[in-house]
């Protein structure tokens, strides 16, 4: 018989089990994770890469170009954004604290490449929300191409979740019942 527990336990019990295992594993499953994230679930994996010292260069550009920067430029600032859009605030922050870290510098490490106007598939970032009137420019430094290792695109993930972490996440469907 299934433990039943609430939605907000499970999402808590799933999220400890990707940050554990992301700690085990390398900053390329971490790039790849993050190249194939279902932006619509959990984003705990992708704070914990955002404040983690050891992501790479190429990886937090991948993430902050992924978060649609341009977008949030249009508001002055969180007062500005809590002002017309409440419920994006997280998002919001999200951006700015990437945005942030890589201006001081905080990713030290430079392994992948990354091109936000041409990703691993071909893809122009920086022509996304062209049409959204900015108060705020992103920052030059932003636009440039990361060189680095180009990581392929993952085999076999499902949502950014590798093969053995599917697993571990089916083994808590097994084992629990949302209430």
């Amino acid at each position: 018989m299934k433990e039943k527990i609430t939605d907000e336990r499970f999402e808590e019990i799933l999220n400890d089990l990707i940050i554990e295992y992301a700690k085990t594993t390398t900053p390329t499953i971490w790039h790849q994770m993050a190249m194939e994230w279902n932006w619509d679930s959990s984003s705990v994996f992708l704070n914990w890469l955002t404040d983690n010292p050891l992501t790479d260069k190429g990886t937090a550009l991948m993430i902050y170009w992924k978060s649609a920067p341009r977008y949030w430029k249009k508001f002055k600032d969180k007062k500005d954004l809590i002002s017309k859009e409440k419920y994006s605030l997280n998002d919001f922050e999200f951006t700015e604290k990437i945005e942030g870290n890589y201006l001081k510098n905080f990713y030290k490490q430079n392994i992948f490449e990354y091109n936000p106007k041409s990703d691993e598939q071909g893809y122009d970032w920086t022509n996304d929300y062209l049409d959204e009137k900015i108060v705020r420019d992103i920052p030059k430094i932003m636009f440039e191409k990361v060189e680095g290792k180009k990581v392929d695109e993952p085999k076999d993930f499902i949502e950014g979740f590798p093969p053995e972490l599917d697993l571990l996440k089916q083994g808590i469907f097994e084992k629990y019942e949302i209430e």
